[in-house]
């Protein structure tokens, strides 16, 4: 998607996401040297810095917590800031607590909210933008949403993907179909959703991705597929907001290598339960789906397996 803000600022939009991630990479795209981008989110400065480059964006997160980016949760002390916020300069107020403000202050109080805040933009060069889950409320509140806050949607054709980044030369790298043309098809590379290149029973082996074809709509299904799997992910999130395919692949390679790692893991932690050793085995698959310490675990298991014969 194209850099450009709809028509209209002064206005309050409602932006329906089934993935909130979606919506991070595109305001990160928002982020120009003219525009600013203010960020009020539930998300804890920890768990958003994976989808978002704090440093670049003006943050606030919405706690009734003691912490330097700690903005109160409360319906008057929102209103304030964002009156105060207005005044001067032009940009993006990004506000994705939606849903937690409706659970804390009821459906009514945060219509209210929303209404109060759409009036103080007006005449303004700001426009607020509210992502959030249709099916966390009902369709009557939902109605009641747009018509306070027109919905945004961020196209999903080929050309426009979300997925894509800025540049014209990344642009041509990360398109789908440029793997297609290169023969390395989603469908060819990725499989089904459930893997079918099997090593016995237990976790399956993946094939390798050629970084030629690190798009990131491949990198999102992949991560995908090893989340099913049960391995933690979060590690490898952020690479989505990665332009360099390089980069990309780099850090995806050593990624990958930990998942390789960790499956062989599992076929010796496998062995070691057939012969009795139920203790160790929950605390070993623990470890290697979480992808910490692998170099322990391979260490113990050579022991365990030693002892056993």
């Amino acid at each position: 998607m194209s850099a450009e803000w709809p028509p209209g600022s002064s206005r309050l939009y409602g932006m329906q996401l089934e993935d909130p991630r979606e919506g991070y990479v595109w305001l990160q795209k928002m982020n120009t040297s003219n525009r600013k981008i203010v960020v009020l989110s539930r998300l804890s400065p920890a768990k958003l810095s994976r989808w978002i480059n704090l440093e670049v964006v003006d943050f606030h997160w919405i706690t009734s917590k003691i912490d330097s980016y700690a903005i109160d949760p409360a319906l008057e002390r929102l209103k304030h800031f964002v009156d105060s916020l207005v005044i001067e300069d032009e940009g993006i107020i990004w506000l994705d607590a939606v849903e937690y403000l409706v659970d804390t202050h009821g459906f009514d109080s945060s219509i209210q909210f929303i209404q109060s805040v759409g009036d103080s933009l007006m005449d303004t060069n700001w426009t607020m933008v509210m992502p959030y889950s249709p099916l966390a409320f009902k369709s009557t509140e939902v109605a009641k949403m747009r018509r306070e806050a027109p919905n945004y949607t961020i196209s999903t054709e080929p050309e426009n993907q979300i997925i894509e980044v800025v540049d014209s030369e990344s642009d041509v790298e990360d398109s789908a179909l440029l793997d297609a043309l290169e023969g390395e098809d989603e469908e060819s590379l990725l499989g089904s959703d459930i893997p079918h290149i099997e090593v016995e029973p237990g976790l399956v082996v993946l094939s390798r991705i050629p970084e030629k074809s690190l798009s990131r709509a491949i990198l999102q299904r992949r991560i995908e597929q090893w989340s099913v799997m049960g391995f933690d992910v979060s590690e490898l999130e952020p690479l989505l907001l990665v332009d360099g395919r390089a980069e990309r692949y780099a850090r995806y390679f050593v990624f990958e290598e930990k998942i390789r790692r960790a499956t062989e893991c599992e076929r010796r932690i496998r062995e070691l339960e057939q012969l009795g050793f139920t203790k160790e085995v929950t605390k070993l698959h623990f470890r290697i789906m979480q992808l910490t310490g692998i170099e322990d675990v391979e260490k113990q298991l050579q022991l365990l397996l030693a002892e056993a014969r």
